[in-house]
């Protein structure tokens, strides 16, 4: 960070302020990327941070970031994604506010997906039951919205309390897994062909509303975040290496959570995956993803695809500017 941006930071609302305050006398790109960088580095402080009163004022800052994320035409998650105009991601479907049982509908829906996706959803959701209660004048139509906003709240406010966030597992891009060597597993296999083809095209968040071709009730974001755990399990049980120590590959338990488009070292991978192509050597042919099919195969993802929702790959200082799909 150079010495102009060493006032950035995240450490509570007043600091976020400060930095919005500071972010002012740059052009608008800048201040955006700025923004998403040090969301990425606070989400990222917050799997670090057991205090309670330290996690109370990181999150603080947080909700302002987003907020100004998105009240100025830009999400917290993607530097690298296209506009909503050229990519359109469907919203996943039946969730509501307006009475007790569509809260709790709601959370089952969620139940599973990525926790920062949950976090935005149901902040999404309360805020839209604020502007419905304020042009609603039917009592019982305004009661049975705060009781379903009530359950949302209560679920937010355990959200933070238990840090859920820290359980988040961040996308690698399409790209960087797509350098290295095809998966075995048949499920994997589909899974990234779903994530690279022509619907999602590295787009992460079309996998809420995709689905494996012999299951269409559980979206691929679910699926993969249970054979994540899984073999997330598996490594720690077995006390398992993520590299080779002299290669510097990943092992085989490690590779099988990257075809699942995590690691718990991305930056290692993503250098590994780059050191790999730049040689040549072991490289695995170019995916041939079907076309048109459920899943969303088809051609492979552009250089620009998406990271995870946690920002967890963000710089706070931009390197280049790119168009993006807002939330």
């Amino acid at each position: 960070m150079s010495e102009g941006d060493s006032k950035f930071g995240f450490k509570d609302m007043e600091k976020a302020l400060e930095t919005l305050k500071l972010l002012e006398s740059h052009d608008m790109q800048y201040r955006k990327l700025t923004v998403r960088g040090l969301l990425g580095r606070a989400k990222r402080v917050l799997t670090l941070t057991k205090a309670a009163d330290k996690l109370k004022n990181i999150n603080e800052a947080i909700d302002v970031f987003e907020k100004w994320l998105a009240e100025n035409g830009g999400g917290a998650s993607n530097k690298n994604a296209k506009t909503d105009s050229e990519d359109k991601v469907e919203t996943v479907p039946g969730l509501g506010f307006k009475d007790k049982e569509a809260a709790l509908a709601t959370l089952n829906i969620l139940a599973e997906r990525d926790p920062d996706y949950q976090r935005l959803a149901i902040k999404g959701l309360i805020g839209s039951s604020k502007r419905v209660l304020s042009g609603t004048k039917n009592e019982d139509k305004i009661n049975s919205i705060k009781e379903g906003v009530q359950i949302l709240e209560e679920f937010l406010e355990k959200f933070e309390t238990e840090n859920r966030i820290k359980d988040n597992r961040a996308y690698l891009a399409y790209d960087v897994v797509a350098k290295l060597p095809e998966p075995k597993d048949e499920l994997a296999a589909e899974f990234l062909a779903a994530y690279g083809g022509n619907k999602a095209k590295g787009n992460y968040k079309h996998l809420r509303t995709m689905y494996p071709e012999a299951d269409d009730t559980t979206s691929w974001d679910i699926v993969r975040n249970r054979n994540i755990a899984k073999l997330l399990e598996q490594i720690k049980s077995a006390d398992a290496k993520l590299f080779e120590a002299e290669s510097g590959a990943p092992t085989e338990l490690h590779l099988q959570l990257i075809h699942w488009a995590y690691s718990p070292q991305p930056d290692k991978v993503k250098s590994y995956a780059s050191k790999l192509a730049g040689s040549g050597a072991d490289r695995p042919e170019k995916r041939k993803l079907d076309s048109g099919s459920g899943t969303g195969s088809g051609s492979s993802a552009n250089t620009s695809s998406n990271s995870s929702s946690d920002g967890s790959d963000d710089e706070s200082t931009p390197k280049k500017k790119k168009k993006r799909v807002e939330e």
